[in-house]
């Protein structure tokens, strides 16, 4: 007997459209796709066409900090920024408060929020510094611990306060990966070295060495900024994959934000759009809008980084969080359909195509920049899934359609219903 047999789903970028098929889980895994399956199981359902796709994987969160606002009355910032150095500032501040416990709590909630939106994977960026210590790592870690049945979180060790030239930073980040870190981070707009394009591949070099000693990948931080030009050699991301094609790292490295790639005339983003799919980069999108530009008076940039060139290139680009209701962001509940909404109108993905595209690169983007083994939706799958009330993927963007039922390893750990009554 089957342990969940789904009947009639229209399976995302399998089915044909007005195809139904019958998706069949045992142990954890899907074990048949078929037209018509009429094996018993012990849970039925009939999604009468609904759309099936995989777990939704959050690529790019700040776990450890996430929430840290809703202690708050009322939802949002105190008062206009124009700097984000001020909101990293106020971060500092508030982190001194935070404890292991609390760390757990928060991260704890954040999880729920994450199932309830149907995430079964999520990469989370971690405070490692001489500050903390690895106070936020042990709090990450008591909630992967505690929600592991729910989903498997990355934990990244963020070098919040420097790192090059800095040999006791280096060394907590060696003792993080003896106690769990899975991905070396990188940031080298926080690094006080990192003055100077040689200080920034100072930082870069550094988190490199790291990352190859401990045997995991890297996912960096590259080009926050958004200069009014930038030149080839200027870019973060130029030095990241030139390092990653001479150390072998292809397809174990991340960027992400990558804003600066909009400043740079058109040669010299396709010069660097080039060595990014060379070196096999995935490249993450940031909510960005609402951090960068502030002070423009005419013109007003958008802060994102060069989305649909960087896809039609053929580099792997996913879209994340970041920050969800934290000192940076008082936004955010860790939807990804939302998400993908708010980066339609900013990098102008409104077609039928485009909207396929954004729910793409949260599911199957996302879980290739993770390096997800069997992710997806095919027989020996891991039976991470998401029932969505919609029969298409542009309908799940464009209508944000509730996630009727997430199964993680095959097992239902929540459902989602609306309901409406007019008058």
């Amino acid at each position: 007997m089957l342990d969940l047999l789904l009947k009639n789903c229209t399976v995302f970028d399998q089915t044909a459209a007005g195809q139904k098929m019958d998706v069949a889980v045992h142990q954890g895994h899907v074990t048949q796709i078929a037209d018509s399956i009429t094996e018993p199981a012990r849970r039925l359902l009939d999604l009468d066409g609904r759309l099936l796709v995989p777990g939704f994987v959050e690529s790019h969160m700040h776990l450890d900090l996430a929430l840290m606002n809703d202690d708050v009355q009322e939802p949002g910032r105190d008062h206009f920024f124009t700097s984000p150095t001020e909101l990293n500032a106020a971060m500092l501040n508030r982190r001194r408060t935070f404890t292991r416990e609390s760390i757990a709590e928060r991260a704890g909630r954040a999880l729920d929020l994450a199932t309830r939106h149907g995430i079964t994977a999520l990469r989370a960026q971690c405070h490692v510094d001489p500050e903390v210590g690895l106070t936020h790592l042990e709090g990450l870690l008591d909630a992967r611990e505690k929600y592991q049945s729910r989903i498997d979180l990355q934990i990244v060790t963020f070098p919040q306060l420097g790192l090059a030239d800095r040999p006791d930073i280096q060394d907590l980040m060696r003792a993080a990966f003896k106690s769990g870190a899975d991905v070396m981070g990188c940031a080298s707009n926080l690094d006080p070295v990192a003055q100077d394009a040689e200080g920034i591949r100072q930082h870069i070099d550094t988190a490199f060495d790291l990352a190859m000693q401990a045997g995991v990948d890297l996912d960096a931080h590259a080009d926050l900024g958004l200069p009014r030009r930038v030149g080839l050699e200027d870019l973060e991301v130029v030095h990241l994959a030139r390092r990653t094609i001479a150390n072998g790292y292809q397809g174990r490295v991340a960027a992400g934000h990558v804003c600066a790639l909009d400043s740079a005339d058109p040669q010299t983003a396709i010069a660097a759009i080039d060595l990014i799919r060379e070196a096999q980069i995935s490249v993450i999108s940031q909510p960005d809008m609402y951090r960068l530009g502030r002070a423009d008076q005419q013109g007003v940039r958008r802060g994102l980084t060069r989305v649909r060139q960087l896809l039609q290139a053929g580099v792997n680009v996913t879209f994340a969080s970041n920050n969800v209701r934290d000192a940076y962001r008082p936004l955010g509940n860790l939807n990804l359909l939302e998400e993908g909404l708010i980066l339609s109108y900013g990098a102008f993905m409104d077609a039928r195509e485009d909207l396929q595209t954004l729910l793409r690169m949260c599911t199957f983007n996302a879980a290739k920049a993770l390096r997800l083994p069997n992710y997806g939706i095919y027989p020996g799958s891991q039976a991470d899934l998401v029932v969505l009330n919609a029969n298409c993927a542009s309908e799940a963007i464009a209508r944000q359609a509730e996630k009727l039922y997430i199964f993680k390893n095959g097992a239902l750990i929540a459902a989602n219903w609306q309901k409406s009554e007019l008058y």
